[in-house]
């Protein structure tokens, strides 16, 4: 449109300077034929006659149409979405640009404030022309005002003539300060967009947008690896985002920078530095691969900035080096067995819950931990006195390890007294005084103990704990065991226990357990692995650990075992196992770096026998309790996706009340849960297995 302007003017000054040539006829003949040519009078007419019907003809002229202006704020007004869809066209297909841009400033006025970042977001997602944006921020008439001047005194020092006209971008509105904001991004200017988006921090989504520029300003101007390392980004909004793909991809790039520190740190070995360095360029490689799903005003932006950090890193990688493999890889992943020391990695929360438990000096304060088989119980049970710290003493017993003599309560209190002595160096009690007189000879033991100690607490681990309802049920001890049992949790304030165990361990419903759970004041969880302790499992098992995972690769494992401990360490143990086997005994050319395909050839049938075990538990556990569960886990199991509530109710012919029990009991169990309005199977590989085993 300004190009239209400018022409027009351009050919009446032609017109003045042929007319000085040939005559005041010849110069108005001139400029008449210009203009016409250029305004295109005719379109107008006709598609001013015609209506709505008549609006393909303004594609040749700028001249608005008479009603163009209404109808384009009736659009948005109506429906913001599509009056956006609608303004697309009238700019790709018509140069009316001017009542686009006028109409559009008029409605923008009218939004309430707290829907104003949103609704122009919405529109910077879906614009065919980014100078709507410009506009909606600083003046068009201003701005055609000074190209015309330019385009008739072009032999004249035009700057002069048109000093006194503004033509800068305004921030004295909100919809002026948040249009400019999204420009200023799109024309990779971000410190101007924090400025402009400090102007309405207090709308929603204000304080995003400007946390989002602000950062990006830090960032922008980072092109050596020294100065990405010494970045020092605040944390990031996670709640409530309006740009949640932007936010995941400067987490992928705090990533890299914490992977550049590793790389540049001289304390390191050559292996953590050759790791970390590949890291940063496989995730760089990544973001700029995918760009397709970053918003447009930010895209070009981030993507100089991961070209930036691409080349810097690359830069060093002749100083570290490349490291090649030449020997097998010893499996650093544990299936089945406890995991302890330095291969444990992940449940930060958890002991961070624990100290938090036990952060009373006067008291430590007994628990439940609880979870289905192989979440990871047992090995979070062995690493507690790593991890906690050396003023309280944890000792374990596995209940399932208790060798049976027919002496039943003897045999349990010998068991603890042995993990008593081997953690804490002492000697037993005597054995015989153990048979004789079980329960009086241990509790003078730990009275001892607790005397002369030098730790702060002493907490007593039983694992497995339901096996003491087993031996009631069988008659190896009497259920006045357990009443036995609570008196010694409340016997010292230096003493807790832990108690570990199935989801049925705070279900039980005996008499004799109520009161003695009673006494434990809090209950741990210990569910599935989130996302980041899985990429942590998966690519840090060891500090020297020579594979590598893209990205894509760990989010399919997470997403095939949802974060289940026991099979992210079964599916790593076996791509270990595959790279050894191809790359020294087939000699066979594979990378180094584990991707989705990698994935997909470990995961087959042998693995879902591999995990039978497991398997079974969980199935097994579903027959127990609230009726029909092993039906609803059948009647999901085809279906990946999940089925809605009433998809299982009228095919199950279960009443409702029945269907939500066994639904809230699975939930409980962590083997389903909702998706939207879907209920789907968690365990990708589970729901496989049952498709494999159950429905053959």
């Amino acid at each position: 449109v300004v190009g239209v302007v400018v022409g027009v003017v351009v050919g009446v000054a032609l017109g003045v300077a042929v007319g000085m040539a040939f005559g005041v006829a010849v110069c108005v003949a001139v400029c008449v034929a210009l203009i016409i040519s250029v305004l295109r009078f005719e379109d107008w007419f006709l598609g001013s006659i015609l209506g709505n019907h008549g609006l393909n003809t303004f594609h040749s002229t700028f001249l608005p149409k008479a009603t163009i202006s209404s109808q384009i704020k009736q659009w948005l007004r109506k429906d913001w979405y599509k009056g956006i869809n609608n303004i697309n066209q009238l700019l790709e297909f018509t140069l009316q640009f001017i009542p686009v841009i006028n109409s559009l400033n008029t409605v923008l006025a009218e939004i309430p404030e707290h829907q104003l970042i949103y609704r122009i977001s919405q529109m910077a997602e879906n614009l065919y022309d980014w100078e709507v944006l410009k506009y909606s921020a600083a003046s068009l008439a201003n701005e055609l005002k000074a190209q015309a001047i330019k385009g008739f005194f072009f032999f004249l020092p035009y700057r002069y003539l048109t000093s006194h006209i503004s033509r800068d971008i305004r921030l004295d509105t909100p919809p002026r300060a948040v249009a400019a904001g999204f420009w200023y991004l799109h024309e990779e200017e971000p410190q101007k967009a924090t400025e402009a988006f400090e102007k309405v921090r207090t709308l929603l989504y204000g304080e995003e947008m400007y946390q989002l520029a602000s950062i990006l300003t830090d960032l922008r101007g980072t092109t050596d690896t020294k100065t990405i390392a010494s970045l020092n980004l605040p944390s990031f909004p996670n709640a409530s985002l309006l740009r949640p793909i932007t936010w995941q991809t400067l987490t992928r790039l705090r990533q890299v920078k914490e992977d550049i520190a590793l790389t540049l740190n001289p304390q390191e070995s050559r292996l953590v530095r050759n790791s970390s360095l590949n890291r940063a360029i496989g995730e760089l490689k990544g973001i700029i691969n995918e760009k397709a799903i970053l918003p447009e005003a930010e895209r070009e932006l981030i993507l100089h900035i991961a070209q930036d950090w691409l080349n810097a890193v690359e830069s060093i990688a002749l100083e570290i080096g490349s490291l090649t493999i030449t020997e097998p890889i010893i499996n650093p992943y544990i299936i089945g067995d406890p995991v302890e020391g330095q291969l444990f990695v992940g449940r930060e929360d958890i002991f961070q819950k624990m100290k938090e438990i036990w952060s009373n000096p006067s008291h430590i304060q007994s628990m439940v931990l609880y979870g289905h088989r192989r979440m990871g119980k047992t090995s979070i049970l062995r690493n507690v006195n790593q991890k906690i710290g050396q003023n309280l003493r944890l000792v374990y017993l596995n209940l399932q390890s208790v060798g049976s003599t027919n002496q039943g309560v003897s045999d349990i209190l010998m068991a603890i007294s042995d993990a008593i002595a081997e953690t804490l160096k002492i000697e037993p009690p005597n054995r015989q005084d153990l048979l004789d007189l079980p329960e009086r000879t241990f509790e003078n033991y730990l009275k001892q103990i607790l005397r002369e100690m030098p730790y702060r607490g002493l907490i007593i681990a039983l694992d497995e704990f339901e096996e003491l309802e087993t031996l009631i049920n069988e008659g190896a001890i009497n259920s006045t065991f357990i009443k036995v049992l609570r008196s010694w949790i409340q016997m010292n304030p230096k003493l807790g226990f832990i108690l570990s165990g199935l989801h049925t361990l705070d279900e039980m419903s005996r008499d004799y357990f109520s009161p003695f759970f009673s006494s434990f004041g809090e209950s741990l969880r210990i569910t599935f692995l989130s996302p980041a302790s899985t990429r942590q499992l998966l690519t840090e098992p060891t500090e020297d650990f020579a594979l590598r995972y893209d990205r894509t690769s760990v989010e399919y494992i997470h997403e095939l075992t949802y974060g289940q401990a026991y099979l992210v360490n079964l599916i790593g143990f076996r791509l270990v196992s595959r790279f050894n086997r191809l790359r020294f005994e087939q000699n066979s050319e594979i990378n180094d770096i584990i991707t989705r395909e990698d994935v997909n050839a470990v995961v087959t049938d042998e693995i879902l026998q591999r995990a039978t075990y497991y398997f079974e538990g969980v199935w097994n556990q579903a027959a127990k309790g609230a009726p029909r569960q092993q039906d609803i886990l059948q009647a999901l199991a085809e279906y990946p996706e999940g089925r809605e509530k009433e998809e299982l109710q009228q095919e199950l012919g279960i009443e409702n009340q029945d269907l939500d029990r066994a639904i809230t009991t699975l939930k409980h169990h962590d083997v389903i849960g909702e998706d939207g309005t879907k209920i789907k199977i968690l365990v990708e590989l589970f729901r496989r297995w049952l498709v494999r085993s159950k429905l053959i």
